[in-house]
């Protein structure tokens, strides 16, 4: 009905019969909305003939409303006055924000049929909105609509809920923190859908009408500003250039401070402020559109979840925009596009949190990949693919705390380079291949410290008799190594063997006095003949042990 309503602005004292006794004349122009006193008439043409059955309401938006009175003026000049408090306003809520005031007499037939004007009169209006959106509407019709409007609201708002639980559950593993700027635009979100729907008045019904408005404009702020702060930290690095970046975010929290400044709703006449408010969303509005193209073409794939859930939402954001400006009426059907798409949008961006949080893992776990690729490659030795002396001198290290390894061997081919030079030096890699994979087919840590020399570290099962230990179980395997390099290496008619020093390994040993005995016993075993294991200190040399077995 914008188009018929007319408006007069007078002072609080005035009464119906007054304003209407004083014939000044209501503005039906273009102007009409720029009210300016503290009490506003608005002037409802009524026509009985197109009256609904059943009693008929004023309803329009609920914003920061105060007091209101609905007169009904009857064809003999009779005026029925219907007077409603702050409180009797938010009892008469319906969904989307909206009152429902009945208009005195209609739910009589005899007297709806006599009414010829409706004049409703608005206590200090805090938005144009409450006088431009005002219109007439079957109660029955609403009542009708009011429980499963309530449950449609109340069902997105539970939608909404769902990612921010999901966000901020994996937020507590995976520490991303535009998981947190999409978890708090979900709240704010929310707590938006939840007040201007109307379900706040179910939870709350002592919640006044300004505080609600507020609630709406801050939601709404807050939302924004953290729809910028997600945009920066969600799309990938490098997609966004610096100096954008900066230029969103300050776009993004210009609501902010024009909700600070701009709205100070009091109990005075104020209505400029509402202008503002929706005026400061306009900025960031192109900048986000820029900055989505910007990212595009920069290659961005999480841009394109953003431009999914965010497009539709600017469009409907920027039909708010100027109806929020007073630039025109527009449809209130709009407001229900503009719940959906922020629904819409929170379960889209839902989705994109948890692609991006996969894509981020998988680089995550790539790194992971590489970097052990790394490390095997700085810990492993070339030749054999066993471990090397930076990963031996690390494993001893480790031993000091968990005292896994009881002995040190270190392990010497004898008369390797006889090998080399009578076979070649293929022949000779072969070898230490053999030895190294045997070596390494062993229960203890082993490592390829240089040349022909290996290293065990050498660890009891329990089952050793820890005086034999060290002796035994590296005949065992000096005997095996034997037989593997003949077996394996047929090019090599004589038997190869093997060297052997031991040394035990003190609960505050260190790794170089451990080597060092080890490898004076290495010694000794060389000196006396080769081809034999020596772990304990000998004071003279042994005669020589025949080649092909191994002796102690």
């Amino acid at each position: 009905m914008a188009d018929r309503l007319c408006t007069l602005s007078s002072g609080n004292n005035i009464s119906v019969s007054a304003m209407l006794k004083s014939g000044k004349p209501f503005d039906c122009s273009e102007n009409k909305y720029a009210v300016d006193g503290p009490r506003v008439w608005v002037k409802i043409p009524f026509l009985a003939e197109t009256l609904p059955p059943g009693t008929v309401e004023v309803q329009s938006e609920s914003n920061g409303l105060s007091t209101l009175q609905v007169h009904a003026v009857l064809d003999d000049g009779a005026i029925l006055t219907s007077y409603f408090s702050r409180q009797a306003v938010i009892d008469n809520w319906r969904p989307k924000g909206r009152f429902g005031l009945a208009i005195p007499g209609t739910e009589y037939p005899e007297v709806r049929s006599r009414i010829k004007q409706v004049y409703v009169t608005i206590d200090n209006p805090r938005v144009v909105s409450s006088i431009s959106l005002i219109e007439l509407a079957s109660r029955k019709k609403w009542d009708d609509l009011m429980l499963p409007l309530s449950i449609m609201f109340a069902v997105l708002c539970g939608m909404a809920i769902m990612p921010l639980i999901y966000n901020l559950f994996f937020y507590r593993a995976l520490h991303y923190s535009f998981m947190l700027w999409h978890s708090l635009m979900i709240g704010a979100t929310v707590a938006y859908t939840f007040s201007s729907s109307g379900l706040i008045f179910i939870i709350f019904p002592e919640t006044s009408l300004t505080t609600k408005m507020l609630i709406n404009y801050w939601a709404l702020a807050i939302a924004f500003a953290a729809s910028g702060f997600f945009l920066v930290s969600f799309v990938e690095r490098g997609k966004i250039a610096p100096w954008l970046r900066s230029v969103v975010l300050v776009t993004a929290l210009l609501p902010i401070f024009v909700t600070a400044f701009a709205m100070q709703i009091d109990e005075g006449y104020r209505m400029a402020g509402r202008t503002y408010y929706h005026g400061s969303f306009l900025p960031a509005f192109l900048i986000v559109l820029y900055t989505m193209g910007h990212a595009l073409r920069r290659g961005s794939k999480a841009i394109w979840f953003q431009i999914a859930g965010w497009v539709p939402i600017i469009i409907f954001g920027l039909d708010r925009v100027a109806r929020g400006m007073d630039l025109y009426i527009g449809w209130t059907i709009l407001d229900y596009g503009l719940y959906f798409t922020l629904v819409l949008e929170t379960i889209i961006l839902a989705i994109g949190v948890a692609n991006r949080i996969l894509r981020l893992r998988q680089q995550h776990e790539s790194t992971l990949r590489k970097q052990v690729e790394l490390t095997l490659l700085a810990d492993t030795d070339g030749l054999t693919t066993m471990n090397n002396r930076r990963a031996f001198e690390r494993e001893f290290g480790r031993n000091l705390h968990e005292h896994r390894y009881s002995h040190l061997a270190i392990i010497d081919i004898d008369f390797f380079k006889q090998v080399n030079d009578l076979y070649g030096h293929e022949v000779g890699d072969e070898v230490l291949r053999v030895v190294g994979k045997e070596l390494d087919a062993t229960r203890h840590f082993a490592a390829r410290i240089g040349g022909e020399e290996f290293t065990l570290l050498l660890e009891p099962d329990g089952r050793d008799n820890r005086k034999k230990f060290p002796a035994n179980a590296l005949t065992a395997i000096c005997e095996a190594l034997i037989k593997a390099v003949h077996e394996r290496v047929p090019e090599i008619q004589e038997p190869v063997t093997f060297s052997v020093g031991v040394a035990s390994i003190g609960k505050r040993a260190t790794l170089r006095n451990v080597m060092a005995t080890a490898d004076r016993r290495l010694y000794d075993a060389k000196n006396n003949g080769r081809n034999q294991i020596v772990w304990i200190d000998i004071s003279k040399i042994s005669p020589p042990t025949p080649t092909g077995k191994a002796s102690i």
